[in-house]
């Protein structure tokens, strides 16, 4: 079960426009605190991390998942414009937390090509697979699932980290992610 970490979905003010910046701002921080407690809860589960650097691949894993759910949650609520305008700001966003942190941890940058690169492979495959009644389909778990199980081995311990995603995990992570992100739309007007 992941971790309980502070989610916040109401805005300070309630009497002004939420720009589209600012709401994927706030996706990003949900999708941050969700990707890390998903890659902590991996690590209670038994799965084992050989250094930061896969701890961090993994947490990069979960923040593309939701960028890509973050683009079929707000769909049907955002002109194509808008909608264009914030999956970049979010996609951003994810990155910018996933740079610093990897500065922190690692004491380099990461490759903003490469991470780019694979961000726009996995969203254009997940996009591929079935969306249906507002829910992932189980290829969007079993891609994401076979993309942690790729970054952390199928060594004994480590190879049915497929079936913890697949069953347990991405569930999980939707339905945190669901919840916050559809409260957070709503408070915002769109």
């Amino acid at each position: 079960m992941l971790q309980k970490a502070r989610i916040r979905t109401d805005w300070k003010s309630h009497d002004r426009t939420i720009s589209i910046s600012e709401l994927a701002n706030a996706f990003s921080a949900i999708c941050w605190r969700i990707a890390l407690s998903a890659a902590k809860n991996l690590h209670q589960q038994d799965f084992l991390y050989v250094n930061d650097e896969q701890r961090l691949a993994v947490v990069r894993e979960f923040l593309f998942f939701q960028i890509h759910l973050s683009d079929r949650l707000v769909h049907d609520k955002l002109s194509d414009g808008d909608r264009n305008d914030f999956i970049n700001s979010l996609s951003l966003n994810c990155l910018r937390h996933y740079a610093e942190n990897t500065v922190e941890l690692l004491d380099r940058q990461p490759d903003m090509e490469e991470t780019v690169n694979a961000l726009n492979h996995v969203t254009s495959s997940l996009a591929g697979f079935k969306y249906v009644d507002q829910q992932p389909g189980y290829e969007m778990y079993r891609l994401l699932g076979a993309r942690i199980r790729d970054i952390l081995g199928d060594d004994q311990t480590n190879k049915w980290v497929i079936d913890q995603i697949m069953e347990i995990d991405g569930p999980e992570i939707y339905n945190l992610f669901h919840k916050s992100c559809t409260k957070l739309v709503k408070n915002s007007g769109y």
